[in-house]
Order: structure tokens, then sequence, then C-alpha cells
């Protein structure tokens, strides 16, 4: 499709609430995306959300997805292929909105490869390194 006269890959949605858009970056982790990029090969794709509320609102986000989250997703494509011929199915999340974990995440930099966020949530606390107390542990 097309949003502002640009090629891209859309994806229509409908919600009860807005999507978030911050930290920057966000909507490029959602794994449908991602999944659809990797089917097609467009690398700019847009959710064109309708949010149900009493003024209905249209909210228009995009993203890119690069090779590299593409070439990802092709590995779990085929490690899911080989986990389901062995019939090993393992939970897992994901950014699917209303129920979304990595808003909240204090890791969503180390996802989103944004070191000021990183540092803004991961603090290593002195004495972290000194884990010699672990040898002294009796299970």
């Amino acid at each position: 499709g097309r949003l502002d006269n640009q090629g891209c890959l859309l994806e229509w949605k409908t919600s009860a609430g807005r999507y978030p858009v911050e930290p920057d970056g966000l909507l490029a982790l959602d794994p449908q995306l991602i999944c659809y990029s990797w089917i097609t090969g467009i690398s700019v794709v847009a959710q064109v959300v309708f949010v149900r509320k009493r003024l209905v609102e249209i909210q228009y986000l995009r993203t890119t997805i690069n090779d590299e989250q593409r070439r990802e997703f092709g590995q779990l494509v085929e490690t899911t292929i080989m986990q389901i011929d062995a019939a090993q199915f393992l939970p897992h999340s994901g950014i699917r909105f209303p129920q979304n974990p990595c808003s909240s995440c204090p890791y969503i930099g180390l996802c989103l490869r944004r070191q000021e966020l990183v540092e803004a949530a991961l603090i290593r606390r002195p004495g972290a390194e000194q884990l010699d107390w672990l040898d002294e542990l009796h299970y």
C-alpha cells in the first residue's frame, strides 16, 4: 500500500486504546510486522490503527524492519518448525497491544540497541562484580 505517498506494507488494526509511540523504535519490535516484512521482503512497514473511543481516532505508525531482523525471524521460523516436529511448545512473549510487556521492561534498551535506555534503566550496583559469596552457598 501507500502511506503519505510512500510505498510500504500496511497493516490495518482496531484497538480500544492508542498504541504506544515511545520509546522510538518500539514498533519495529512487533513480531507480526517483522513476520510480514520477512514474508514480503518489504522493509518499510506501517500500521493504520483505528482507535475505538467516543471520538474515533486514527493513528498512522511507520517503522523500518532491517535485514538483520528478517534474518533472525527466518531463523526463528526454522527453529519453530523443528520444535513443532519435536512436539516442543515453549511460551514466549511479544509486544502485541494491549498486553505489551516490552513497554515496561527494564531491558527494552537492549532489544532496541539504544545505549542511553540501557544506561538509564540498568544500573550496576557497587560490588556486583564480587560473586565469591556464591561459593559459600550450600544446596
